[in-house]
C-alpha cells in the first residue's frame, strides 16, 4: 500500500458526509437546527479538514494513507456507511475526470466513430482510475474490469461495504470519461469470502 495517496480521495468522503448530512429545507426550522448540530457533516471540525484537504487537491497534493485510511472507517462506521461511500466515490471520479489532458480531449471530440472514441475513453479512464483512484482498471472484452487485492475501503470495512465507493466511482469515471452509460456489476469480493475484489463494467440494459 502506498504511503501517501491523492487528495481528492478523503476530499470526496468528507465532502459526502456533508451532503448527506445537510437537512432537507423543508421549512422545520429550529428542529432543522437542532438536527444539524447532532451530524458529523455539518461540525466545524469537517469544515476545517474538508478546506485542508480541498487546498491539498488544487495544489495536487497528497495525503498520509493512514490519515485517509482512518477517515474511510470514520465514515464505515455509520449506519448510512454505503449510501456515503457511493457518494463519495461519484466525486472522487468527477474530479479525476476533471484531470483529463487538453490533448485527449481533442482526440475523444475527433473521434471518427463511435467504437474508436469508446477506446480512446477507456484507456484515458484506465490512467485516470491508476493514478487518482488507485484502482488498476483496465479494458477488457470490449469495456472495462477492475480487480482489487487490497484497498484503503477493504482495509476500512472488511464485509465489502465500502467497496460501494469503487462500484460508484469506477462506473462514474467510465460515464465522464468513455461515455458508458451502465454500472460497475461487483462480481467478486473479498467480504464475502473471494480472493480478491473484481467488477465487470456492463452496459445499461447488460446486467441484471
Amino acid at each position: 500500500m502506498l504511503s501517501s495517496v491523492p487528495a481528492l480521495l478523503p476530499l470526496s468522503l468528507l465532502e459526502a458526509v456533508q451532503n448527506i448530512d445537510t437537512p432537507a429545507d423543508d421549512g422545520l426550522g429550529a428542529l432543522q437546527d437542532e438536527l444539524a448540530s447532532k451530524r458529523l457533516g455539518l461540525s466545524p471540525t469537517v469544515a476545517a479538514q474538508v478546506a485542508r484537504y480541498r487546498q491539498r487537491a488544487v495544489d495536487g497534493e497528497t495525503v498520509a494513507a493512514d490519515e485517509v485510511l482512518a477517515v474511510f472507517r470514520l465514515v464505515g462506521r455509520r449506519p448510512d456507511a454505503a449510501l456515503v461511500y457511493a457518494d463519495a466515490g461519484r466525486r472522487a471520479a468527477r474530479y479525476a475526470a476533471k484531470e483529463i489532458g487538453p490533448g485527449v480531449k481533442g482526440m475523444l471530440a475527433m473521434a471518427p466513430g463511435k467504437r474508436t472514441k469508446l477506446a480512446i475513453g477507456l484507456r484515458a479512464a484506465s490512467k485516470l482510475s491508476q493514478r487518482w483512484l488507485l484502482a488498476d482498471l483496465q479494458p477488457a472484452d470490449g469495456l472495462a474490469r477492475c480487480e482489487l487485492l487490497d484497498s484503503l475501503p477493504m482495509q476500512a470495512r472488511e464485509d465489502g461495504v465500502a467497496c460501494a465507493f469503487y462500484t460508484a466511482a469506477l462506473a462514474e469515471l467510465l460515464r465522464l470519461v468513455a461515455g458508458v452509460e451502465g454500472a460497475m456489476v461487483h462480481r467478486s469480493c473479498r467480504g464475502r469470502g473471494d480472493r480478491s475484489c473484481v467488477w465487470l463494467a456492463a452496459e445499461a440494459g447488460g446486467y441484471q
